[in-house]
């Protein structure tokens, strides 16, 4: 454990910070201003300050360096021997609400702000892995997907939580339990002609409301009353069910396109264009799409990958297995690429382990540490906000206890916005597990000194025994000694 020298100099401003962070009240918390003096500073991108300050005022860094002047009534935090590294930013993930998905393959009404649940483990356990944002969004078990949220995980209502809402729809091309890829294709095109059927349609009628509210006679052919009528829309004028699609279609939603296979990449990418919306797309990739990398290149989108990073393949002439670590295809190819975790593996649940994995496969370090930090952070529309380490960006950072790709260090401290929202020191649910686990392994040589003891007097009893055994059979040897000599005499008598 280390120790965390904190100063605090302005003692009631600190103490409503404190209560607010027990009963997380993480956005409405009145924000304060912060030093973090003597700190080893590490950004996205791998450039290092030592012995630097970081002073926030408002929530926002306002000053970084080694000179920096900090304020009386500052609250200094002393990170001699740490390291500060951004908050890290999770582009994509359905935890955090009380189902992935619902039944319904398409439903772009859908809001996941109905089944975000704030107190979810899951978003304790993201401030303890250093994970300061969130996208918040429906899983692949779909066609179309309700709306994403980005979120801080501190806070006790959703809007409390919410950095930005109705971010984006999920597209998935192809996946959907039930469907196999002809007729989610079909759905999908179907879906989308749809639309454009319906919002001609109100779009012709918008337009004769506002000839007849004008007192003017509609003159125009039915094409033209719907091309100027496109003019007038809004989206109030559209009912639930076409709204966001329409939104998305006009520029004004982000798309996640989910792509499992390579085979699903010109589709995708067809698809977006088609419809006008791969200027806001994000494709989401499965582990084979590596093989689609041109696709992808051509069509200058950023991707996320899957969290496995490794895909395996048989050859099927010469049966060797084939190994390709997906995230160097695509940083060969300069393809921005965000990180997701692994939930099939211990480490991989870790961001940073992810980019530490693509340092040790030849990724270099600075597309790595992107890869969890400033990268997502520009997928989720927040590049001049979160993901870095700069003047007028959020103070979202992590005061960690060494290099953020080394194994054995840990996430000491949270701050989000400048307000302390996580303490290892103070962290009772880790506590109790490292107590726990001390217990088990305790108990454990008391049962093998209780074993040992049990065995030795388990021994001694058998030594016992065995005496006991041993004397038995001399009195009974003695016993017929003596019985046979009784008889020689009577015999000798006669």
């Amino acid at each position: 454990m280390f120790d965390m020298t904190t100063t605090r100099t302005n003692r009631s401003l600190t103490t409503l910070i404190g209560l607010a962070t027990c009963l997380g009240l993480g956005a409405q918390a009145r924000a304060q201003d912060v030093a973090i003096t003597n700190a080893r500073v590490i950004d996205s991108k791998g450039a290092e300050l030592k012995d630097a300050t970081i002073l926030v005022k408002d929530g926002r860094i306002v000053e970084i360096g080694p000179k920096v002047k900090v304020p009386y009534d500052a609250t200094e935090i002393d990170a001699k021997g740490k390291v500060v590294f951004p908050g890290m930013v999770l582009a994509d993930t359905s935890e955090g609400m009380d189902r992935a998905n619902e039944s319904v393959p398409v439903g772009p009404y859908l809001n996941v702000l109905d089944s975000i649940d704030p107190s979810r483990l899951f978003f304790e356990e993201s401030l303890r892995e250093g994970h300061t944002t969130l996208h918040v969004i429906q899983g692949e078990d779909a066609v179309v997907t309700g709306l994403g949220r980005v979120l801080h995980p501190i806070g006790m209502t959703v809007s409390e939580m919410t950095v930005r809402g109705e971010t984006a729809l999920r597209i998935v091309t192809a996946g959907k339990r039930g469907f196999d890829r002809v007729k989610q294709r079909a759905l999908l095109r179907e879906t989308f002609a749809e639309l454009t059927d319906y919002v001609e349609g109100v779009a012709e009628k918008r337009y004769a409301e506002e000839e007849k509210k004008e007192q003017r006679e509609v003159t125009v052919p039915p094409a033209k009353a719907r091309e100027l009528g496109m003019k007038l829309l809004r989206p109030g004028d559209l009912d639930d069910k076409h709204r966001n699609l329409w939104l998305l279609t006009q520029g004004k939603l982000d798309a996640f396109v989910s792509v499992p296979r390579a085979q699903d990449a010109a589709f995708a990418v067809q698809l977006a264009e088609e419809n006008g919306f791969l200027a806001r797309t994000t494709f989401v990739l499965g582990t084979e799409a590596h093989k689609a990398v041109a696709v992808f290149k051509a069509a200058k989108r950023p991707v996320i990958l899957d969290g496995t990073l490794y895909h395996r393949q048989r050859d099927p002439l010469t049966g060797e297995e084939e190994e390709t670590f997906v995230p160097a295809v695509f940083a060969a190819a300069k393809i921005p690429f965000a990180l997701l975790p692994d939930a099939r593996g211990i480490g991989g649940r870790y961001l940073w382990y992810q980019a530490a994995r693509c340092v040790r496969e030849g990724v270099d370090r600075a597309t790595a540490l992107q890869a969890i930090t400033s990268v997502p952070a520009a997928i989720l529309g927040l590049g001049e906000r979160k993901g870095e380490i700069a003047k007028g960006r959020d103070a979202d950072l992590l005061i960690l206890s060494g290099d953020p790709l080394e194994i054995t260090t840990t996430v000491e401290q949270v701050l989000i916005g400048g307000r302390v929202v996580y303490e290892r020191a103070k962290d009772y649910r880790l506590r109790m597990l490292n107590s726990g686990a001390q217990d088990d392994d305790k108990t454990s040589d008391e049962d093998k000194k209780s074993d040992d003891d049990k065995k030795s007097d388990d021994d001694k009893t058998s030594d016992g025994d065995k005496t006991s055994d041993d004397d038995k059979t001399s009195d009974d040897d003695k016993t017929s000694d003596d019985e046979k000599g009784d008889k020689s005499d009577e015999q000798g008598g006669k």
